[in-house]
């Protein structure tokens, strides 16, 4: 490997790490103190919680590991799509939180009846404009590395994560929210007028 390659490599990196700290500074900012804060899953959670911050501690690895396989990199202008798909989703998953105000909670739990359905925002076109950002967000994490491998093993492991997610929650919030139920029949899941 050249210098100038190593030296873009880790720019590369640098910028890819700097947009997921951007991401997990976003907890900081728009997290409401209390049980919205907790970590202590109920049992509607269904480990959805501890298999997502695990999966994200892994995707985060991954483009140190998968440095070293051989392979032909994505072309140059992966990157450039990459770091803008990690802006685009950092900024959905803030106003998605911003939006949800002290509904927006780590795990999945509602506050009985003080909690109201929102379907202002991100939540008039889609019921998980949160996940749709986070997995944009990832996604172009892992574009940006340039590594296929990175990029495909990213998209199933949170693909397969979020799916387990938003079934547990859609569980929880057709039981315990009024409305909910009418609200998944007007709108999709994670992206507007398909799925």
């Amino acid at each position: 490997m050249t210098e100038p390659r190593r030296d873009g490599d880790r720019a590369r990196l640098a910028a890819g790490y700097a947009g997921l700290a951007g991401f997990c500074a976003l907890e900081a900012v728009f997290r409401h103190r209390g049980d919205a804060a907790s970590l202590m899953p109920t049992n509607d959670d269904r480990g959805t919680t501890a298999l997502i911050i695990a999966t994200y501690a892994l995707t985060a690895e991954l483009p140190l590991v998968a440095r070293r396989l051989p392979g032909r990199p994505l072309p140059r202008p992966a990157t450039a799509v990459g770091l803008a798909a990690q802006a685009a989703g950092t900024a959905i998953r803030a106003w998605s939180m911003h939006t949800l105000g002290g509904s927006y909670t780590r795990t999945l739990r509602t506050e009985g009846d003080a909690q109201a359905l929102v379907d202002t925002g991100p939540y008039r076109w889609v019921r998980h404009p949160g996940y749709a950002g986070s997995l944009l967000t990832w996604t172009g994490f892992a574009m940006s590395t340039r590594s296929a491998p990175v990029l495909a093993l990213t998209t199933a492991m949170l693909g397969l994560a979020y799916a387990r997610r938003i079934t547990a929650e859609e569980q929880l919030l057709r039981r315990d929210l009024p409305g909910y139920a009418a609200y998944c029949g007007r709108t999709r899941r994670l992206v507007p007028l398909l799925w």
